[in-house]
């Protein structure tokens, strides 16, 4: 996806893969407040690329897309329901992305964590999923709650608020779980997002396609490649 949110319209409609902002839904408030927008630098200071989730009081899980490549490991994140450049706080932390991104076809490794550097104990954070917990026979009527900071339609413009919507289970494969993008769904910017069931974070946003409409893909955090990843910075259930 698009290194930064602040993508000229055109630019975006270039771009296919590891995408995703909330579609369908409406701001969310005070609804998710573990939930924040991931900041990079890229040169000249932070600017808003993904979102992710609080699951500890200092770490924040996200997509491996969002934080691989870049010249530094330093990242920020805003909790506030609508971020505000010069308004908003921003807590700093180091990214740490899952080694094996990158090396397999047959498991995309898309998973990071940013340790930030002083606890956020404002909020409770989300959980994580148990071991092998998703399945098509549990899921097959199961919606989804995504949360995010992306765009919201396909004007791509950026405006701050975090935003939700449901989607609906499509199917499900060793490491990823597919979404309906029908009523509901993600885009530009919701990379790294969670996709909720309850207060569970049950895979995050990994991609979709460059309408930001049909079935998007997320990375399930129940496999044990993710929880592997995940246990070498905070308790998995």
């Amino acid at each position: 996806m698009p290194r930064s949110l602040l993508l000229a319209s055109a630019a975006a409609l270039l771009l296919v893969a590891p995408a995703a902002a909330i579609t369908g839904g409406s701001p969310d408030g005070p609804a998710h407040p573990a939930v924040g927008l991931l900041l990079a630098d890229h040169g000249s200071g932070p600017e808003p690329e993904c979102t992710g989730s609080l699951v500890s009081p200092t770490v924040f899980v996200t997509a491996a897309h969002c934080v691989s490549d870049l010249a530094s490991t330093l990242f920020w994140v805003s909790f506030d329901a609508r971020f505000v450049v010069g308004v908003s706080q921003l807590r700093a932390g180091t990214a740490h992305a899952d080694p094996a991104y990158g090396t397999s076809k047959t498991d995309s490794h898309d998973l990071a964590v940013v340790v930030l550097d002083q606890a956020f104990t404002d909020t409770v954070p989300l959980g994580l999923p148990r071991a092998d917990s998703l399945n098509k026979a549990a899921l097959k009527s199961q919606p989804f709650t995504n949360v995010g900071y992306g765009f919201a339609d396909r004007t791509f413009v950026f405006d701050g608020l975090r935003r939700t919507s449901v989607s609906s289970f499509t199917t499900i494969d060793a490491t990823d779980v597919k979404l309906s993008e029908s009523s509901g769904g993600v885009c530009f910017g919701d990379s790294g997002g969670p996709r909720l069931i309850g207060s569970t974070v049950a895979a995050v946003t990994t991609s979709g396609n460059k309408n930001c409409t049909g079935q998007s893909v997320s990375y399930r955090l129940d496999t044990p490649s993710a929880r592997g990843f995940l246990s070498q910075f905070v308790a998995v259930p």
